[in-house]
């Protein structure tokens, strides 16, 4: 999948929903990923230092292999 080529982005908020997980847990695993793993944050209103954090369909994907591989080394 060619990086630059982003057509789309999803929510954290969209992607915990749409996954059935809690944004509080997705939101350790994703401080273990790079933007080059399809991850972004975006800024605009309301204002927030912070931003939002969102995903590329690559990122969604990455974001769902660390899922496994957490879900995995909790047993």
């Amino acid at each position: 999948m060619q990086l630059n080529k982003i057509s789309a982005i999803w929510t954290l908020a969209h992607v915990a929903a749409e996954l059935g997980e809690d944004e509080d847990w997705l939101l350790d695993i994703i401080g273990e990923m790079e933007t080059e793993d399809g991850v972004i944050r975006v800024y605009g209103p309301p204002l927030s230092e912070d931003g939002t954090i969102a995903f590329s369909a690559f990122g969604v994907e990455n974001l769902r292999s660390r899922i496994d591989i957490h879900k995995a080394n909790r047993s």
